[in-house]
C-alpha cells in the first residue's frame, strides 16, 4: 500500500487471505471467535499483523503500527482510502480525461475500466442513505472538474476539507 494504489493492493491481500482460507481474519474480530480456538486464531493473527505491515509503504506506517489485528488494519485501510476525497477527484479526474492515444484501443479501455472500478470501489455501502451521499460527492467531483483554473483555489479549498459541500451550497 502506497497511498495511491489502495484497489490494487486490497484486492491482492483479500485473494491472498482468500487463497489461504483465513478471509475471517480480515472480517471478524477475535472476540467473534469461538473460544475453544481462539487462542490459535490470535496467534495466527498477529503472524498475519506482520505481513500485512510488510505490504504497507514505511512512511504509511504511522498509520497503521497501532492496530494490532488484521480487521483493524483493514477496516483503517478501508476507511481511509475508500472514502478519501481526494482519492475521488482524481478518478473522477481521469475519468473526464481519458484520451484515446496512438489508436491503441484495448490500453484506452482497460483504463477506462480500471477508472470505473475505482469509482465503484467507493460507492460500496449496505446503507442506500450513504450511497446517495457518495454519489452526491461524486457529482460535487465532477463539477470541480469543471471549474475554469481561476476558480483553483476554491477547487483546492474544497478538497482540503473533510466534507464536500452539495451543489446547492456553492450558489
Amino acid at each position: 500500500l502506497n497511498g495511491k494504489n489502495y484497489l490494487d493492493w486490497s484486492t491482492s491481500v483479500e485473494m491472498w487471505f482468500l487463497g489461504q482460507g483465513l478471509y475471517d481474519h480480515l472480517t471478524k474480530r477475535a472476540s467473534e471467535i469461538d473460544k475453544e480456538v481462539r487462542d490459535e486464531w490470535q496467534r495466527a493473527n498477529y503472524q498475519l499483523v506482520s505481513l500485512l505491515w510488510q505490504s504497507i509503504e514505511p512512511r504509511l506506517m504511522v498509520h497503521f503500527r497501532p492496530y494490532k489485528t488484521c480487521y483493524d488494519i483493514w477496516k483503517k485501510a478501508r476507511n481511509f482510502y475508500a472514502n478519501d476525497i481526494q482519492r475521488i477527484y482524481e478518478s473522477v479526474h481521469g475519468l473526464t480525461t481519458l484520451r484515446m492515444v496512438d489508436n491503441d484501443l484495448p490500453t484506452y479501455l482497460n483504463r477506462a475500466q480500471s477508472t470505473i472500478d475505482e469509482l465503484k470501489l467507493m460507492l460500496v455501502s449496505d446503507d442506500p442513505q450513504k450511497i446517495l451521499k457518495k454519489l452526491d460527492n461524486m457529482f460535487m467531483e465532477f463539477i470541480l472538474q469543471g471549474l475554469h483554473k481561476d476558480y483553483g483555489s476554491v477547487r483546492d479549498q474544497i478538497l482540503i476539507n473533510p466534507v464536500i459541500p452539495m451543489q446547492l451550497k456553492l450558489q
